[in-house]
């Protein structure tokens, strides 16, 4: 999979990833044809660069090992967990149902505000290869 450096800095960059349904190498997803949006306008994401590519080089990138078990974990688990264990703990100290479902909400609220700040800067992409 391919993609143009945007910006680069302290060993991340931003990269613009490119749709090659060409390649012979891997699976096409179909993703930039899903809307019959222009196959032009890349997504961007957050990079390791531990190769040194600067802006504008065309790179090669890959999905860190487990890295979408590990986002989905994160992103999906974990605040279901905290849901559940806060409406279970609301259920047991007598709340009625729609405090316990303000307080499941606010709780779910602040596990996306923590994850989203805590995981700013994280990233389950790395450059592979300068093309």
């Amino acid at each position: 999979m391919y993609a143009k450096v945007i910006t680069a800095s302290n060993g991340k960059a931003e990269i613009q990833l490119i749709c090659t349904d060409s390649t012979g190498e891997a699976m096409h997803c179909g993703a930039c044809s899903m809307g019959q949006k222009s196959v032009n306008k890349g997504e961007t994401v957050l990079a390791e660069n531990g190769i040194g590519a600067e802006s504008g080089d065309m790179v090669e990138y890959a999905i860190k090992e487990h890295g979408e078990l590990k986002a989905a974990t994160l992103l999906f688990m974990l605040p279901l967990a905290v849901l559940i264990i806060v409406l279970g703990v609301a259920g047991m100290a007598g709340i009625g149902l729609w405090q316990s479902f303000l307080a499941g909400t606010a709780a779910l609220a602040a596990t996306f505000i923590g994850l989203q700040m805590r995981l700013k800067n994280k990233t389950y992409y790395y450059i592979s290869g300068i093309k």
